[in-house]
């Protein structure tokens, strides 16, 4: 039952963020509140939970990318793939998450610090291999990283193209914008 909760809470949040009604996952489950509460000892800690296993599915990935891709433009079009695909499979959750929009009890889940040193290293890396400008501003490029993939500015996009066709887009204008001229 556990998992049913965890699976239709996922779906919910997906489609309508944290601001979802806990009694629309009761319902969608088919059970009373208590058989949730059984499991999870309150919404937060049920939503936590689903917000907590896509940062941690998004870090360990990230960290797969950037280890087994030494070509820093292959992890650059891997990471963005990637973020795209967390619209895709956790919608409004993550739009509200990694845009940096969600209530402040969530600011814990990840180390946003964290994430752009780490975005800023894949840049530097490919500075470093000849494939990116050497006078790129590594801080901008994370900045303009961040903003080409913000979740946010997404909905009309998704309406017109699939999450494969606009990380494909949006990775050739941002490494067309780092790669040394021709």
């Amino acid at each position: 039952m556990r998992d049913r909760i965890f699976s239709v809470t996922k779906e919910i949040l997906a489609a309508k963020g944290l601001a979802a009604d806990l009694q629309e996952v009761i319902a969608r489950v088919g059970v009373g509140a208590s058989t949730v509460y059984r499991h999870f000892t309150n919404k937060e800690a049920l939503y936590r939970e689903v917000a907590l296993e896509m940062v941690n599915r998004t870090r360990d990935q990230f960290l797969e990318i950037a280890s087994h891709h030494q070509d820093a433009r292959e992890c650059v079009a891997q990471t963005m793939q990637l973020g795209f695909r967390n619209i895709q499979d956790y919608g409004m959750l993550a739009i509200e998450l990694f845009s940096d929009v969600h209530p402040r009890e969530y600011r814990d889940l990840f180390d946003r610090n964290a994430l752009e040193a780490f975005f800023g290293a894949l840049i530097e890396r490919g500075v470093h291999q000849g494939h990116f400008r050497p006078d790129v501003d590594v801080e901008h490029a994370v900045g303009v990283w961040f903003a080409l993939t913000a979740p946010g500015v997404l909905g009309r996009l998704l309406q017109q193209r699939t999450v494969e066709e606009i990380a494909d887009i949006t990775t050739r204008f941002f490494l067309a914008g780092l790669s040394l001229s021709d």
